[in-house]
Parts: C-alpha cells; sequence; structure tokens
C-alpha cells in the first residue's frame, strides 16, 4: 500500500503538483483548516451584548457624521458598510476582518509557538511582562509557555518594541496617533506597555471600528487611551501635539486619496515621525507595493515631506520569516 501510495504520488505530483497525504500523518489543523471568519463563543462582559448591536444609536450617530466627513478620506476602498458582521460587532476579537488569526498557512498553534518563543527570546525590555491576554469578546488563544497567547499580543509586542527602540516610545512625555485604529488593539497594549506620561489616541474612517473602539477601551480602564471620532481629528490637532502617527494594517487596505488625506493633515500639523506596518502583498488599490517593500505608500509620504529612516522585517530569523504569524516589515517616516 505504502509503495502504490508513493507511486501514484510521483504521477499526481508530475501532473497537477499535489500529492496524497495519510490522515495520520497530518496535524489537527491541517484535517480541519479554517477559511472564513470564526470566534470563540464564550461569556461576554455584562451589558456587552446589548450595547454592540447593529442597530445602536451611537453607531447610528457616528455614521451619519463620517457621511458628512471628506469624501477623500470616508469612501472605502474595503472598508464598505457591510464588512463587518453583526457577529463581529459583539466578538470583535474574534477571526475576523479587523484581524486574522487562525486562517491560512500561519494561522496555526505551531506558528503561534515558533512566534511566541522568537519574541521571548528577543524580548530584552521585559514588555511580554507588562502585557497579558485574556478571553473576551471571542479571541483565539493558544496556551504557550504556560500563558494565553493571541495574535492580538504577539503583534503588539513587535510593534511597541519597534516604537520604543526607533521612535523613542518610553523615554519622556509623548502623545501617540493612532490611525486606523480597528477595535482599539494598539491603542490598549500602549496603554498597558507605557508609563503615566505617554497618551494614546486612537482614531478611525469607519464608522463601526470607532463605535467598537469606545467600548472596548472603557471596558479596558485604558484611561489614557482616547477614541477620537473622524469630525473631531481637527479639534485634536489644534489641542494636542502629536509625536509618533502609526498605521498598522491600514493604509493598505485605504484608496491613494484616504492616504494623502492622513499624509497631509500630519505633515500640516508636523507630526514629526510616522510608522507604517503594510498589509502582506498588495493591497485592493496596488499601493502598498509588496511585503518587502512600501514603495505604492512611499511617494504619497514623500510628497508631504515624509522620508523612510528605519526599515526592520517583524522577524529576523528567515526561518522564522518564513513560518511565523504575520511576516511584515514595520517602517519609519520622519518629517524633513
Amino acid at each position: 500500500m505504502t509503495n502504490l501510495l508513493h507511486r501514484l504520488n510521483r504521477a499526481m505530483a508530475a501532473w497537477t503538483g499535489r500529492v496524497l497525504m495519510r490522515a495520520e500523518d497530518l496535524h489537527a489543523w491541517q484535517l480541519r483548516p479554517r477559511f472564513g471568519g470564526s470566534f470563540n463563543p464564550g461569556i461576554l462582559p455584562t451589558g456587552a451584548a446589548d450595547w454592540l448591536r447593529p442597530n445602536n444609536p451611537r453607531l447610528a450617530e457616528l455614521r451619519e457624521r463620517y457621511r458628512a466627513m471628506d469624501p477623500r478620506v470616508t469612501t472605502p476602498l474595503v472598508w464598505t458598510e457591510a464588512r463587518v458582521k453583526a457577529d463581529d460587532l459583539a466578538y470583535f476579537r474574534g477571526d475576523n476582518n479587523f484581524v486574522w488569526q487562525v486562517r491560512g498557512p500561519r494561522g496555526n498553534e505551531l506558528s503561534y509557538a515558533l512566534t511566541y518563543y522568537h519574541a521571548k527570546a528577543g524580548d530584552r525590555e521585559g514588555l511580554l511582562d507588562l502585557l497579558d491576554e485574556d478571553d473576551s469578546f471571542g479571541i483565539h488563544l493558544f496556551e504557550i509557555d504556560g500563558r494565553n497567547v493571541s495574535r492580538d499580543l504577539l503583534d503588539s509586542l513587535g510593534e511597541i518594541s519597534f516604537l520604543r527602540r526607533h521612535a523613542g516610545i518610553g523615554a519622556g512625555p509623548c502623545s501617540i496617533l493612532d490611525i486606523g485604529a480597528g477595535y482599539g488593539r494598539l491603542a490598549h497594549r500602549l496603554h498597558q506597555a507605557t508609563g503615566e506620561d505617554v497618551r494614546i489616541f486612537a482614531t478611525d474612517a469607519y464608522a463601526p471600528s470607532t463605535f467598537v473602539a469606545e467600548y472596548y477601551l472603557r471596558h479596558r480602564r485604558a484611561e489614557r487611551a482616547s477614541v477620537v471620532p473622524l469630525d473631531e481629528v481637527d479639534a485634536m490637532f489644534a489641542r494636542e501635539r502629536i509625536d509618533v502617527a502609526v498605521n498598522i494594517h491600514s493604509f493598505s487596505e485605504c484608496t491613494p486619496e484616504a492616504v494623502a488625506w492622513w499624509a497631509e493633515k500630519l505633515a500640516a500639523h508636523r507630526v514629526p515621525r510616522l510608522m507604517v506596518v503594510p498589509n502582506e502583498g498588495r493591497s485592493p488599490a496596488g499601493i502598498s507595493g509588496s511585503a518587502e517593500d512600501c514603495r505604492g505608500l512611499a511617494p504619497i509620504f514623500a510628497r508631504c515631506g515624509y522620508r523612510e529612516t528605519q526599515r526592520e522585517p517583524r522577524y529576523d530569523d528567515p526561518l522564522v520569516a518564513k513560518y511565523g504569524v504575520d511576516p511584515s516589515i514595520l517602517y519609519l517616516f520622519e518629517l524633513r
């Protein structure tokens, strides 16, 4: 039987590029791969399901306010009204369009374990001791090294480390603006990892993201993190000096006009540093270049005076970059 399988596989590989595998030779996650969104149902905090619903008046208000904004920044490329489903509002930390977690070739327990131990080995600043994780809002967790591990935690760890090393976060008073903040993931993590002299502002041009982030940061009691609705961004700039702006996997899902709107806004208010993490691969608008570069975004930033000063892979080990969770490139641009 084994020899027959080998001969059959050689023929199939030659003709189709595919082979047959015995079920006992595969891991459980290979036998039951995930291809779409999912969440871990559990007990939501008291009142969460009542608030996080599509017909909440606050969400309707934000949608109406955003419709009155400059269409350059609000015209969707990816984030249409149908992008977030009803379940995604309550279980916003599940695997959905906010963050993919357990789908694809790097969404399995081995990739998470590899990524976690690589991060732990390089964590000279002790950031892991500052970040915790729980099972709230549908998130997918892996128990590794005696602790809960999620993509939320792993992504945030690498991004905050980059900001500390290259953008001066943690070296004194600082204000950070998270553009395209989604449900507030990074804003919450920055609040966990920084001291009382750091303030975080989270904004998004997609009304459901603003709606969810308002709830999430209240739930986390992130007193130094504020959600700024899109139509209040100018007022925020009028009263606050922003030291660093960040954009994680958002500009790649925006039109070039929306990216330019934000870059012009940052330059007009003399925001000195901009951290960007483009999506892996090419965006629907084709502006993000590839996982290896930021070609499509850099010319937009350059027109506004921003030049690349740092470029760093999320993982410095090629093997981890091949198999780890989200092997993106992290960039820092500075205003000249």
